[in-house]
């Protein structure tokens, strides 16, 4: 993949992918107008400490670290900056994955606002608590379980290091948020030069947004735009979850697939 990076420049959007193929190169690796750059997974330094505390804490849950291989916690969280003492959030965070990762991630002296809105909570119908567990049983005491809408996050303002997406921008699409209104809730709660983090399932070239219901997927050019006309700068994305033998026609929770879909990571930054 590597090959084509120096194209990159030179392709956005749908255009891009027409232009790529007149021009015969692959457009299943071509990549939209990039201003930052690309940290490939060899070149990601994950400090040993960090690793043990991501991968070995006994409070995540053993269904939780079986997930770890396909999602590679420790070098996320290293990717993206993650360290003790931090105040992060991860939005519509469900039973809590990523939110436990951070948790451990940040240390007992950081804290990790996991938000639900009352769509995802009502499909938790014993007690409208996705990450019950995680709070309740489990013992993360820095996690704070957050009950707002996803246009006012209400989290506090200016004060947090990260805010974190993962596997849910497309789900933006279909259910309707206001994605504006949501990415100015984002910016306003990070400090300057904080990070906004996005994970997801590519979607097929030419696809953009068309494919965000059917088969939970999405292109990264979609989300690199509705981020950066927010305000917010890319700073970096990784191959470190990229899979070339996903088709990227299929529906990501598909058994033989599910865990092992082709994803893009982009690190965003709010200017300062």
């Amino acid at each position: 993949m590597s090959t084509f990076i120096q194209r990159r420049h030179l392709l956005a959007g749908s255009a891009a992918l027409g232009t790529a193929a007149l021009l015969g190169w692959p457009t299943s690796i071509t990549r939209a107008a990039l201003p930052g750059k690309i940290v490939h997974k060899k070149d990601i330094v994950t400090p040993e400490a960090l690793r043990k505390a991501v991968l070995d804490s006994p409070r995540r849950p053993e269904a939780d670290k079986k997930r770890d291989d396909g999602r590679k916690p420790a070098e996320t969280m290293a990717f993206f900056g993650v360290a003790p003492g931090m105040k992060v959030s991860e939005l519509m965070s469900s039973r809590g994955y990523f939110t436990a990762v951070l948790a451990e991630a940040v240390g007992e002296t950081g804290k990790v606002y996991g938000q639900n809105n009352k769509w995802l909570r009502e499909r938790f119908k014993d007690n409208q608590r996705p990450l019950a567990d995680l709070v309740d049983k489990a013992g993360y005491k820095n996690i704070v379980e957050q009950n707002t809408e996803l246009e006012d996050l209400q989290l506090p303002a200016g004060q947090l290091d990260g805010i974190f997406v993962v596997m849910f921008y497309h789900d933006l699409y279909w259910l309707g948020v206001d994605r504006e209104a949501m990415n100015k809730s984002v910016m306003a709660a990070l400090k300057p030069g904080g990070v906004y983090g996005i994970i997801d399932h590519h979607a097929a070239p030419g696809m953009g947004a068309m494919d965000v219901n059917k088969n939970h997927r999405i292109e990264r050019h979609v989300v690199i735009e509705d981020i950066t006309k927010a305000g917010f700068v890319l700073a970096e994305e990784t191959d470190l979850l990229e899979n070339a033998k996903d088709p990227m026609t299929s529906n990501v929770f598909q058994q033989e697939l599910r865990g092992q879909t082709n994803q893009f990571v982009l690190k965003f930054k709010k200017p300062g």
